[in-house]
């Protein structure tokens, strides 16, 4: 047991790879601030050495070790990949004139967007500070992450000061009157534009989103705004959350360069999830009613996450000619209780996807290098584009 635990220790320390049981909070902070030393500060490094204060001797050394076990109580069952000295390329896939990794940094843990708690998203907004936004891009560039999903103006200023090459995607949402008319979206759409994205993408949450127009059978209206973004000649978008969006896309053959598809029917309304239930309604998990990200006849803002609708997904994915950026593989946290969960997710996703695709993932690293591990797992599964 004491070599097995020596084993751990040593490997958490030398790969900044150590597992825990939540990935968006892996170590307990109180944890993380009195047993673990302190990584990467002012560099990004995804290799660093453990320090080892205090007592020298093997017992006093193993004795600190039996206690972060067993207080933590979240040791990992399985070491992720350790990656070569020289690991191969990144895989890449073409995007109109753009080669983009196959891993694209997604934009929720920056923005202190955890879909798990409030808790978990002030940690993530305190720890996204500017100068760290900056370290972690460069840290991308150096992992071959060389593209973030919803970035708006950020990583233009980030490539601009600090001679940076990361490409990056936009949204640009539809605001509505008060009558719940369309507002023109030309300015909008032209300002997004002129930043230098690679492609604008029309939303799929929210009540002017691609979800909720949908079930307004309005859908037309985002033809008409793929129409403006052509204009502007940037690659064109569509993100959804369901299936039956991109089936009639497809049916009516839009002028879009690629889909934004998430495995999950997140924003389902409350409608949907009392038909769902209504065989058995005291299943309903309590947190419902009682939602955090707002809620309307179009669109739920209910936060859970089904596991028979992945399947549904990845048909469309398949079927399409289109490339698509999937995202949500890792159920916004929820599948990431040991890396096994997250090696076996990213093993299914690429089993299941075109080699033409890529993962939107979002990462957070304060506590252990998700995207040296995630690069890991996309140069292990993903290298099947013949591209890198």
């Amino acid at each position: 047991m004491l070599a097995i635990l020596l084993t751990r220790w040593q490997f958490i320390g030398k790969t900044v790879k150590g597992v825990t049981a939540n990935r968006w909070l892996s170590v307990g902070v109180g944890l993380a601030k009195t047993r673990f030393p302190e990584r990467r500060q002012t560099e990004m490094n995804s290799e660093s050495k453990a320090i080892l204060s205090g007592e020298n001797s093997r017992r006093g050394f193993l004795q600190k070790v039996g206690v972060l076990a067993a207080a933590s109580g979240l040791a990992a069952r399985a070491e992720p990949p350790q990656p070569a000295t020289q690991p191969p390329p990144m895989p890449m896939v073409r995007f109109g004139k753009h080669m983009v990794s196959r891993l694209i940094m997604g934009t929720n843990p920056s923005l202190g967007i955890s879909h798990l708690s409030q808790m978990i998203d002030e940690e993530m907004t305190a720890w996204h500070t500017p100068e760290r936004l900056v370290q972690i891009w460069k840290h991308c560039e150096e992992s071959g992450i060389n593209c973030m999903e919803q970035a708006e103006d950020r990583v233009a200023k980030y490539n601009a000061e600090h001679g940076g090459k990361m490409l990056f995607s936009c949204t640009s949402e539809v605001e509505l009157g008060k009558d719940g008319s369309w507002l023109d979206p030309k300015p909008s759409i032209k300002a997004t534009a002129e930043l230098g994205p690679i492609a604008i993408h029309y939303p799929g949450w929210g009540e002017s989103g691609s979800d909720a127009m949908w079930r307004k059978g309005q859908l037309k209206k985002v033809r008409e705004w793929c129409k403006i973004v052509r204009d502007t000649g940037v690659l064109v978008a569509v993100n959804s959350h369901r299936p039956e969006v991109f089936k009639e896309i497809e049916s009516q053959d839009w002028d879009v360069d690629f889909y934004q598809t998430c495995l999950y029917k997140f924003g389902r309304t409350k409608a949907e999830w009392e038909k769902a239930f209504a065989s058995n309604p005291e299943m309903i998990p309590a947190e419902f009613g009682h939602s955090r990200e707002g809620s309307s006849p179009h669109y739920g803002g209910e936060i859970s996450f089904v596991r028979g609708d992945p399947p549904d997904m990845y048909k469309v994915i398949k079927q399409t000619r289109k490339p698509c950026w999937v995202y949500k593989i890792l159920a916004a946290g929820r599948l990431c209780e040991t890396q096994e969960f997250v090696e076996a997710a990213f093993k299914e996703v690429f089993a299941n996807i075109k080699p033409t695709d890529a993962v939107v993932v979002g990462m957070y690293d304060k506590y252990i290098d998700q995207y040296a591990m995630d690069a890991e797992y996309v140069r292990r599964y993903g290298s099947n584009t013949g591209v890198s």
